[in-house]
């Protein structure tokens, strides 16, 4: 197609691959980060970060995490870095997404009733990504194991799915929790390792669709109840659009804790984890 030869051609494609290029997965750098390293597809931010306020974020992260407010007042890594609250819970969990997307991450499993504002925490995490947030129902409960779609992930979302009934998808939470990298396995190819950046948040009705057991040490378990004021959903997510630069920049000038465990954030221990742990044991 360049008008080369025919007998040049083998010459030009033995060039190609001495000099190949790498696919590597480094969320929010650029797409050609130097050194013949070709980042396609990975996540990047849908806006410029620029100092602001975000009622709208702070509403809904405040309702979200407020069943954390008792478990926090207990916790002494929660007293020493002055997370306070739900939160800044919540926004140190965003904040170690984007900021570390590599380091794991806890878990976060909200539950509650119809219309309790559940799904709404990662709808509008959505709103800061060009790439990256997939619903990974299909990734944990396939039994063959296909998970394609995590290629790419930064944020992954698991709505109304009973993961409880299925070992292997306990299995899978423990590995691409913690795990440094993920096996990725699209049906009909080769699988291949890549850098795990997931991070993972499960909304469900029935706190039983969580697989938590005894001694688990990946899953927040959050009770989100239903709001005294009920804002349409188009209307919230307009608000939360126009801040979303603000909010932007506040997760990304976040001041992190310092690690002190595996997970770059701490699981926090609420009283309806420990209650649903009690209720699974065999």
């Amino acid at each position: 197609s360049s008008g080369h030869k025919k007998n040049e051609v083998e010459n030009l494609l033995g060039t190609c691959v001495l000099n190949n290029w790498k696919f590597v997965h480094k969320p929010f750098q650029p797409e050609y980060p130097g050194n013949r390293e070709w980042n396609k597809g990975a996540p990047q931010f849908r806006f410029i970060p620029e100092r602001g306020k975000h009622p709208t974020w702070d509403l809904v992260f405040e309702h979200c995490g407020k069943g954390l407010q008792s478990a926090l007042s207990n916790n002494k890594w929660a007293k020493d870095n002055g997370i306070v609250n739900g939160l800044l819970y919540l926004q140190a969990w965003c904040a170690s997404c984007f900021q570390s997307p590599g380091d794991p991450l806890p878990y976060i499993f909200f539950t509650g009733g119809q219309n309790a504002g559940k799904s709404i925490f990662h709808e509008i995490l959505s709103i800061l990504l060009i790439g990256g947030y997939v619903r990974s129902d299909n990734a944990l409960t396939n039994p063959s194991g296909f998970n394609g779609e995590l290629a790419n992930a930064i944020l992954c979302v698991v709505e109304e799915t009973n993961l409880s009934k299925r070992g292997w998808a306990t299995d899978r939470i423990k590995d691409w929790v913690t795990g440094r990298t993920i096996n990725i396995h699209t049906k009909g190819k080769t699988p291949y390792d890549i850098p795990n950046t997931t991070h993972w948040i499960q909304c469900a009705n029935s706190m039983d669709y969580c697989p938590v057991f005894p001694g688990d040490t990946r899953i927040v378990f959050i009770k989100v109840n239903t709001p005294t004021e009920d804002i349409p959903k188009s209307i919230l997510m307009e608000s939360c659009e126009k801040e979303a630069a603000a909010f932007l920049y506040t997760l990304l000038n976040f001041e992190l804790p310092v690690v002190q465990g595996r997970l770059r954030i701490p699981v926090v221990e609420t009283q309806e984890k420990m209650d649903q742990m009690e209720f699974n044991r065999n």
